[in-house]
């Protein structure tokens, strides 16, 4: 199945607003997420710009800023950059692809992409994961979540809203043998089952942390 970039773009920027007011606030009831995140922030706050990548509304990036990292935020969804601002003013966030990162060779020293790599087909992680090894310096971070599975959802309404999304969840040895074919070694690999329903969806999730080999 090959997904389709444009129909994800259109999306998020239809349920742009709505996704912030729901989403934004969602750290509060997640212990285990701010503790990866506090270790990835640990990580990385000395090793320069950091990106978040399919960052939303930027709660994820805003946290890690908070934790004392040089962050910023890259959507595709124009949308979802405009709500980005209004919630965060402070954080900048750009409208950018993460299939052809707007960033030059070794430039970033991390990256996270929280659930963002779940909209992509295998060619597309390849792309992804490619892009990421390109652009983070020597031994520079990744830090991903994402569902665990082996299923596309198709929807077509979200929230009250017409759209057409795409959704995979992700087998873990999958995204580890293709972030390694990328030149990604895996330094950490987690996984938690899901939180309340009136938490989260209820889908076990996985958490991997990966360092950009050193060129040769």
């Amino acid at each position: 199945m090959t997904f389709q970039p444009e129909d994800t773009r259109s999306t998020y920027d239809t349920v742009a607003r709505r996704y912030a007011e729901e989403i934004t606030g969602e750290l509060e009831d997640k212990p285990f997420d701010r503790e990866f995140l506090d270790r990835f922030a640990n990580l990385v706050k000395d090793r320069g710009r950091v990106v978040e990548l399919g960052c939303g509304p930027a709660h994820v990036a805003a946290y890690l800023a908070m934790g004392g990292v040089d962050i910023s935020g890259l959507d595709q969804s124009a949308g979802m950059v405009a709500q980005a601002k209004r919630m965060f003013p402070d954080l900048e966030v750009v409208v950018g692809d993460m299939l052809a990162l707007p960033f030059g060779d070794a430039a970033l020293g991390g990256m996270v992409a929280f659930y963002s790599i779940i909209h992509f087909d295998d060619g597309q992680l390849v792309t992804a994961f490619s892009e990421m090894a390109r652009v983070l310096q020597d031994n520079g971070l990744v830090a991903l979540a994402f569902h665990i599975g082996d299923e596309v959802v198709h929807n077509e309404q979200w929230w009250d809203m017409p759209v057409v999304l795409d959704s995979r969840y992700l087998p873990v040895e999958l995204i580890t043998g293709l972030l390694t074919g990328a030149g990604l070694e895996i330094v950490t690999s987690e996984e938690r089952a899901p939180y309340a329903p009136e938490v989260e969806h209820q889908s076990r999730r996985a958490y991997i942390v990966a360092s950009r080999a050193a060129r040769s």
